[in-house]
């Protein structure tokens, strides 16, 4: 069937980039990049957090687990002080960007102009696809438009001296070692958006605009940020793509690929591997296994299916690898007059909570494991952590992933609800995965009086999600977020920025005020395990499993194109994660 299917492919193949390659790697994703700015929307989309990854190097980079890994051959991250809250950064000075101009507190100083708020004068409008309405006010004002939850609070202008800048928060940060790190260059944003030439001059010239609160340059100077490090700008600039990592850009064809080269001015610990690296993202999944059969891609990374991995075991000498990506969870609607809201049960919080926790009882979590995602993943299980937006496993509290139908139903029973329970469920049912997990749900909690159905879709799965009273209870995936320990803050507590469940528990409030304090990463772990255990004592979501994915790699056995070695040993791309840099591994040297 594979082989068949490579055969039928080649006809409508895209072309292939010239199979000759001398000391270039050639890896597949499916996902495109799109902006080098981690500070928008567009830079921290998977595509453009790959990529980023590998050229941009800084003070910190996040692991799988949301652990802070710190560069000190970039520079330093200390805390003077909690109270208040005071970090200094401390450049080193061999950290260069790609065309030669030293990294310097100009770059840290322009990252907090755009990131805090503090200077913006305009604020997004958007419609109901999140799409911004007022583009033309944007460019009119001063409109950085990414404010971050962490560096909101630095509401004064941090000092400089020498190769350091220095942070005064109004209010603790947990995050505080990832809130602040070198993003994009303050002397081509300069030399862009104020004209001035000379590198020195043009990011002193950014600073000055900054410190003197100069709103006609500061208009230029965001208008900038924000826009040309998009991939459509790159692709006709490219000499903006300026960053600190092993690699640097090259070349940029938007949708397509990106060409990476060996960043001469790199002076850190982990070199480039390859003089050239090219991340393409033109291929369909079965047109990724077909480019790694013929020699001409070296890493691919397939959206998981039967069909893609039985094409995989036909391609000779692939080492193929299976593992788990972004966590899918249930998480129920506690507002919106719906099934699980207490004002349905006449303003009753403890009946609410029955028919929550009876509902979530009812999913079998094993056998979403077993029988869907393990065909795909042969290790996986069921996830026992109820905060993946941290970690995947953050906030373990459930382990046993039967369902327990008598004790839904003696939940319902001492709760004294009778009728069939309609639940209306969001989710991705053109997802094969999540469309056979909600058909397995549906059956398990209609044996304990739970009649389930898909929701009716209203402007979309992202903004419905936003909509309390579109749906009952939501089977979505949970990416890990750049900001871990915010991100459980804004999801859980009450009113929280991203609180889409409408969830409100004095326990889960006081477990967040506790992590809201604290600033020892090293005791982050308890007041975690205390919002998860307020979460699940109350009935707000359950952990089921980690997506499928799949890397393949061109073996020493498969077709040799060129001198190019093949690639050393991958681990699954695991695109739910916040930063990539650790996947990167196989990509760099020691040096």
């Amino acid at each position: 069937m594979a082989a068949g299917t490579l055969v039928l492919l080649s006809a409508c193949t895209t072309a292939e980039p010239e199979q000759v390659r001398t000391d270039t790697a050639v890896v597949a994703v499916a996902a495109p990049f799109t902006s080098l700015n981690a500070g928008t929307a567009e830079g921290r989309t998977p595509g453009s957090t790959l990529v980023r990854s590998l050229v941009n190097g800084g003070f910190v980079s996040l692991d799988e687990d949301g652990v802070a890994v710190l560069d000190e051959g970039f520079g330093t991250v200390e805390k003077l002080a909690d109270s208040p809250l005071t970090v200094r950064y401390t450049i080193a000075p061999d950290a260069a960007w790609s065309d030669g101009t030293a990294v310097t507190p100009d770059d840290l100083l322009l990252e907090w102009a755009a990131r805090s708020g503090q200077l913006d004068d305009v604020t997004p409008e958007l419609d109901a696809q999140g799409g911004i309405t007022n583009n033309d006010a944007l460019d009119a004002g001063v409109a950085f438009a990414a404010t971050s939850p962490a560096l909101v609070q630095v509401q004064q202008r941090p000092t400089v001296e020498g190769a350091t800048l220095t942070l005064v928060y109004a209010a603790p940060v947990p995050d505080w070692q990832a809130a602040l790190d070198v993003n994009v260059p303050a002397h081509v944003v300069g030399r862009s958006a104020l004209g001035v030439e000379d590198a020195t001059a043009a990011a002193a010239a950014v600073s000055k605009a900054i410190v003197d609160e100069d709103k006609a340059a500061l208009s230029s100077v965001s208008a900038a940020w924000r826009t040309q490090f998009d991939a459509d700008a790159l692709a006709q600039h490219v000499d903006h793509a300026v960053t600190t990592g092993p690699y640097a850009v090259d070349l940029v064809v938007p949708g397509e690929r990106v060409e990476l080269v060996r960043n001469e001015e790199y002076r850190g610990e982990q070199p480039a591997r390859y003089e050239r690296l090219v991340v393409r993202s033109d291929l369909d999944p079965l047109e990724e296994v077909e480019a790694l059969a013929a020699g001409t891609v070296d890493v691919v990374t397939p959206a998981s299916t039967t069909d893609v991995l039985d094409a995989l075991t036909e391609v000779s000498g692939a080492e193929v690898r299976t593992g788990g990506d972004s966590q899918l969870q249930l998480e129920l609607q506690a507002a919106g007059a719906g099934a699980f809201d207490p004002a349905t049960y006449g303003g009753d919080a403890a009946v609410a909570s029955a028919v929550r926790r009876a509902f979530l009882l009812t999913v079998p979590r094993d056998a979403l494991a077993a029988d869907v995602v393990a065909p795909l993943w042969p290790d996986a299980d069921v996830a026992s952590g109820l905060l993946p937006s941290v970690a995947p496993g953050a906030g373990g509290v459930t382990a046993d992933g039967a369902a327990d139908v008598a004790g839904a139903r003696r939940l319902l029973t001492e709760a004294g609800v009778s009728e069939p329970v309609a639940v209306r469920v969001l989710t991705n049912t053109s997802d094969p995965l999540r469309s056979a997990m909600l058909d397995l749900i549906v059956a398990s909690a209609a044996e304990a009086g739970f009649e389930v159905e898909p929701y009716t879709p209203v402007d979309g799965l992202g903004p419905d999600l936003a909509t309390p009273g579109a749906w009952d209870a939501a089977l979505v995936p949970v990416p890990q977020s750049d900001l871990p320990l915010d991100s459980v803050l804004a999801r859980w507590r009450t009113g929280g920025a991203t609180n889409v469940t409408g969830w409100s528990d004095a326990a889960t409030d006081a477990a967040v005020a506790t992590l809201s304090q604290t600033l020892d990463p090293a005791a982050a772990p308890a007041p975690l395990a205390a919002v998860a255990e307020s979460l699940a004592a109350g009935g707000a979501a359950v952990p089921l499993v980690r997506q499928p994915i799949v890397v393949a790699t061109r073996g020493s056995a498969a077709p040799t194109p060129g001198t190019t070695p093949a690639a050393p040993e991958v681990e699954p791309l695991a695109l739910g994660r916040a930063d990539l840099t650790s996947w990167w591994s196989w990509a760099r040297t020691d040096a």
